[in-house]
Formats: structure tokens, sequence, C-alpha cells
């Protein structure tokens, strides 16, 4: 059975997802800062700056780009999740209401029958 939670209560579980969803994005922000600054040291992206010798493809290469990659992919789930969690609370509540509309509607109509 599905729990029914109070306005209060709902909203202190949407800002707890807004809050890890802002979390999350500020990890993936400062990691892959971190990530990209240690990688280019070790592929001598520094030193081929200074040399004149970095092309764009340098830049653009797999080992770079792998981890920002996959990991935005989980981020943007996240983001959906939070996101269209409350046009699905709606939806579901207008779902709730109609059939709740029908069963009230043909329960009255049994009562006049009987």
């Amino acid at each position: 059975m599905k729990q029914v939670y109070t306005n209060r209560e709902r909203a202190k579980k949407r800002v707890s997802q807004l809050k890890s969803l802002y979390s999350h994005i500020t990890v993936y922000i400062i990691i892959n800062i971190i990530l990209f600054a240690i990688k280019a040291y070790y592929l001598d992206i520094f030193e081929n700056i200074a040399s004149g010798g970095v092309t764009i493809g340098s830049l653009l290469s797999w080992d770079i780009l792998s981890t920002p990659i996959f990991w935005g992919v989980i981020l943007v789930v996240h983001s959906i999740r939070v996101y269209s969690n409350p046009m699905i609370e709606k939806w579901e509540t207008k779902q709730i209401q109609k059939y709740m509309q029908k069963e009230e509607g043909a329960s009255g109509q049994n009562k006049n029958f009987k």
C-alpha cells in the first residue's frame, strides 16, 4: 500500500531530492576538473600548450572525455528522476480521483436499485 504524505512531508522530500541533485552536480564539476588536470598532466597536454603543439584532437581524446561522458549520463538520469517526479505525482493524483469518482458514481447507482 502506498504511503500518504502530508504537504509538509512532500515539500521536505522534494527539497531533499533537489539538494541531492545539486550536490551531485557540484561533485561532478569538481571531480571532473581535478581528473582533467591529472589526465592532462600525464598526457603532457600542458607541455604541448607551451610548445604550441596542442590540437583539438588531443583535448578531445577518449582518455580525457570518458569519465565526464559516462558520469554525465548518470547525472542526466538523476535530473530526469528529480524533475519528472512532480509530473508523475500529479498524474497519479488525477487518476486516483478519476477512479474514485467512478466508484462513487457506480456505488450511488447500485444503492438506487436496492
